[in-house]
């Protein structure tokens, strides 16, 4: 009887882990794509846009899921476009460093909040917009 009942609690164990310990958290593994591209402005001493564009190897910067730090970075391509590839459903936060005067530091965080809710999506980011 009380070998009966040790494997029952085993059993009953093992059922619990697969049943509740196979959902994904946020990051790599999965299928899901976060894409977008980053624009910037090119602003003189005076304040004054002197050119702008799609901007070539800006580094963007993914968090997964409730993250304060960056789990991974990528550098935006010719056209300035970007993608996280591999990601599992979940939350978000992609980001660039954009020169900001105002700012204490003298730059500040574009960030973009994203979910991803289908295992195979691909979701696009508005355009992460920034000064240099």
């Amino acid at each position: 009887m009380l070998r009966l009942l040790y494997q029952q609690k085993w059993s009953l164990l093992l059922l619990l882990t697969i049943a509740f310990g196979c959902r994904k958290q946020e990051g790599t593994g999965g299928l899901a794509t976060i894409k977008g591209r980053v624009f910037a402005y090119n602003i003189d001493k005076n304040g004054t846009v002197t050119d702008s564009g799609y901007m070539a190897d800006v580094r963007v910067f993914i968090s997964y899921g409730t993250n304060t730090w960056t789990d991974n970075d990528v550098r935006s391509s010719f056209d300035g476009s970007f993608a996280f590839q591999w990601l599992q459903p979940g939350n978000y936060k992609v980001w660039a460093i954009s020169k900001c005067d105002t700012c204490d530091l003298g730059q500040r965080s574009v960030i973009r909040e994203i979910t991803i809710k289908d295992k195979k999506e691909t979701v696009t980011t508005p355009d992460l917009v920034i000064y240099f």
